[in-house]
């Protein structure tokens, strides 16, 4: 009994994500290449559209690491981690965690960080928009109410906490600059990832001022934060560093009003 259309396509299907060769059975013999090889030709085909997707989303990382190196960390990737979801976009959004766990990659803590502020700037730029907080917001608001001032993070803003240079390497591959030699760092580098003016940008926090942005989008008030910041600076000056550390994120417009 032949194979009904619904039957072919499900394996095909599964030779092409599985590498198995069900469908043998259901491809016309061609005088000119085997079977094997006209599925190989699919196979091959669809690994390496794969790779290609992950060159386009990690282009720092794959300077990093050379064309045969990436490319042999995407195959084992694929097949770690199989397409999903029918957008490719979100293909890609495990290989941080998978370049900080894989064998051989394990010994190059910058690979996982590197590779995580490229999807961290991708996200950034894909990013629902949302109305921007900004100071004329903010004088709306009587003086006796700030302490009570609490802040949402807009959809473009992430953080990260780096144990390596990764971002200092990242900085000088985008300016095709020899890059930095990997190091540890005796300190996390904590950063900021957002968009802001249609692009991606990311820069460094000091401990402080990322540990009050961390509690403010926990839902922390303004009153508390500078509290807070009280433990790190003379308590006189906490709601003035306060003060300019909300300066910078409105500027920076990582806050949103909605």
């Amino acid at each position: 009994m032949a194979s009904s259309l619904k039957d072919i396509q499900d394996k095909f299907q599964k030779s092409i994500l599985e590498g198995n060769d069900a469908i043998l059975d259901d491809i016309c013999v061609n005088k000119k290449e085997t079977k094997e090889t006209l599925l190989n030709v699919y196979q091959y085909a669809y690994g390496a559209r794969l790779v290609e997707f992950l060159q386009n989303d990690y282009p720092m990382t794959l300077l990093y690491l050379g064309d045969d190196v990436f490319s042999n960390a995407g195959k084992v990737y694929y097949k770690t981690h199989p397409s999903d979801n029918p957008n490719a976009r979100w293909f890609g959004r495990h290989f941080a965690h998978f370049l900080q766990t894989a064998t051989p990659f394990q010994g190059m803590p910058e690979l996982g960080d590197l590779a995580g502020l490229e999807l961290a700037l991708n996200t950034a730029f894909d990013a629902t928009n949302a109305p921007v907080l900004t100071q004329e917001h903010l004088a709306q608001i009587a003086p006796e109410d700030w302490p009570l001032l609490t802040f949402t993070a807009h959809p473009s803003t992430s953080r990260l906490q780096m144990t390596t240079n990764a971002s200092a390497i990242w900085a000088a591959l985008s300016n095709d600059e020899t890059p930095p030699e990997a190091q540890v760092t005796s300190d996390p580098t904590e950063l900021i990832v957002w968009r802001g003016e249609g692009m991606a940008r990311y820069r460094p926090m000091s401990y402080d001022e990322a540990m009050i942005w961390d509690e403010a989008i926990k839902g922390a008030n303004f009153g508390t934060l500078c509290e807070m910041l009280g433990t790190y600076w003379p308590e006189e000056e906490a709601p003035l560093k306060a003060a300019n550390y909300l300066l910078a994120w409105l500027g920076s417009e990582v806050l949103t009003s909605s």
